[in-house]
C-alpha cells in the first residue's frame, strides 16, 4: 500500500505531468475494497484527477498520456494496453503493470470533458490481514 501510495505520489509530482497539465489525489490507498478479489481478499486503490493546462487544442491526450506513461517506464512498469488499442484524437488512454510488485496504473486523459486528466492504481488482490 505505501508503494502504491508513493508510485502515484510520484506520478502526481513528475515533471511528465506537469508539463501537460496538474492532478490532486482523490483516494490515497486508505481502505480495503474487495471489489474484482477472491472471498477473504482486498486491494487498495490511488484516483487522481485534474485538468490540461492551456487552451483544449494545445495538448494532444495521445501525447500526455505517453509523457506520463514513460516516466512509469522508466521505474520496471510495463505497457499492457496501448492507447492505439483504445483512443482517438479526443481520448489517450495507457495500462502499465509493475512485474514484481503487481501494481497497474490507469492513465487517461480526454479533451472536451473535465477532468481532462484520471490516474487509477491498483495493487493486485492480496489476502485481508486480521
Amino acid at each position: 500500500m505505501k508503494l502504491l501510495i508513493a508510485e502515484g505520489d510520484k506520478l502526481l509530482a513528475s515533471q511528465d505531468l506537469a508539463s501537460t497539465g496538474s492532478a490532486t489525489a482523490t483516494v490515497r490507498a486508505d481502505r480495503d475494497s474487495e471489489v474484482g478479489c477472491l472471498k477473504g481478499q482486498v486491494q487498495r486503490f490511488f484516483r487522481a484527477q485534474g485538468d490540461l493546462t492551456g487552451p483544449p487544442y494545445k495538448h494532444s491526450p495521445s501525447s500526455a498520456v505517453g509523457l506520463m506513461a514513460s516516466g512509469l517506464r522508466l521505474r520496471g512498469y510495463t505497457k499492457i494496453v496501448d492507447n492505439l488499442d483504445l483512443g482517438d484524437e479526443n481520448l489517450g488512454t495507457a495500462v502499465l503493470q509493475h512485474p514484481t510488485t503487481g501494481i497497474t496504473f490507469l492513465i487517461t486523459v480526454r479533451n472536451g470533458q473535465k477532468p481532462n486528466i484520471m490516474i487509477v492504481g491498483k495493487t493486485s488482490c492480496y489476502e485481508r490481514s486480521r
